[in-house]
């Protein structure tokens, strides 16, 4: 990136980075929870190889949509896990084979971020003041002894805010 402001789509639960908010062909979809947008990987060489960031990929199923009979797989958060929406690996109506290897990422499920700028080879490691939730500022510093944050770290994804939510919902569970 050129270090300009981008926009992204990121996991509600844990605030993972998702895609560019210009990946986005179409906010027109509809998925399980309601509305969803189609999503591109534009640097795809071919649809099969197509991505998003911070994803995995269940199996392949066959499923019957609104739009006829498709072969998709679910894609979660790499880090909470949560279901975002689908990748179409297959249509079968010529009509609807322009979907094969984009993507219904749940609007529900996802945040548009305008944090910028966007960098998803790797994050910044550095301290930031963060609200700790009761509108006191704390002092958020990467913790290398913490296997989730390194994991976010080296995932691109470490960002001070992420880290603060995720200390608030182990400290809850506790």
């Amino acid at each position: 990136m050129d270090g300009r402001r981008e926009s992204t789509l990121r996991c509600t639960n844990c605030a993972a980075t998702i895609c560019l908010a210009s990946q986005v062909i179409s906010k027109g979809f509809t998925g399980r929870h309601g509305r969803a947008y189609l999503v591109a990987d534009p640097k795809a060489p071919h649809p099969a190889l197509s991505v998003l960031a911070n994803t995995v990929a269940h199996r392949a199923v066959p499923r019957q949509l609104v739009t006829g009979s498709h072969t998709v797989s679910d894609i979660a958060c790499r880090f909470c896990h949560t279901i975002l929406g689908w990748k179409y690996l297959a249509a079968e109506e010529e009509s609807q084979k322009y979907k094969v290897g984009k993507f219904i990422v749940e609007s529900k499920r996802v945040s548009i971020s305008r944090d910028g700028p966007v960098d998803f080879s790797r994050a910044a490691a550095t301290a930031a003041a963060v609200d700790n939730g009761s509108g006191k500022k704390e002092e958020i510093e990467f913790d290398s002894q913490d296997e989730d944050e390194c994991e976010d770290l080296f995932a691109g994804v470490w960002t001070p805010s992420l880290a603060a939510k995720r200390r608030q919902r182990r400290k809850h569970k506790s």
